[in-house]
């Protein structure tokens, strides 16, 4: 005898899901650059000029050319010796004339004064140069100078940067049902013997 028995059918629920991943944007601007040169490089340049210093005046002596100050001081000497020898002369010539009784009073005195002092001039002369070496100019140099200054002029450099730009869209993840549920119940081998 065949027992009836229940048979169940299940259909398992399905669940589907939905992903959407857009893709990341992502965009670097360049940085702005901004260059200025302002005028060229300035220089400077500053010079001194030579000196030349030329002392002459030794050569201007051989020349007899003497400044007055010097002159007048060779002046007083020369008179000063002029005077002595005068005065000497004289002092010699009054001895010579204080002895004129000694020798007989003739004038022998006078005669030898009048000799000695009318001398004949005697010029001598030579081949000189003026001046009479070229020792006798002095130079002195103060030498040229010169001087450079320089003034860069720099480039004017401005960097501004830009940040990037970064677009991340959202993911998204949907479930959905994809197939539902179901459960069935049957009955099989409805026939029962009673009998027993």
């Amino acid at each position: 005898m065949e027992m009836p028995r229940v048979e169940i059918t299940t259909t398992d629920a399905k669940v589907g899901t939905s992903i959407t991943r857009p893709p990341m944007q992502l965009r670097q601007p360049p940085a702005d650059l901004k260059i200025e040169q302002h005028v060229m490089d300035t220089v400077e340049i500053s010079t001194k000029a030579a000196k030349v210093n030329i002392d002459q005046s030794e050569a201007f002596k051989d020349a007899g050319l003497v400044p007055p100050l010097e002159r007048s001081s060779e002046f007083l000497q020369k008179a000063k010796h002029t005077a002595l020898e005068f005065a000497a002369k004289t002092m010699r010539e009054g001895e010579q004339l204080k002895s004129i009784d000694e020798n007989g009073g003739r004038g022998s005195a006078i005669a030898a004064i009048a000799k000695q002092n009318t001398r004949l001039i005697s010029l001598e002369t030579e081949l000189g140069y003026i001046p009479e070496s070229a020792d006798k100019v002095k130079f002195e140099v103060d030498p040229h100078e010169i001087s450079f200054e320089v003034e860069r002029a720099e480039a004017d450099i401005q960097v501004e940067t830009n940040e990037p730009e970064i677009n991340i869209p959202r993911w998204e993840v949907q479930h959905y049902l994809e197939q539902k549920p179901s459960i069935s119940f049957q009955v099989v081998g409805g026939q029962v013997n009673r009998t027993l």
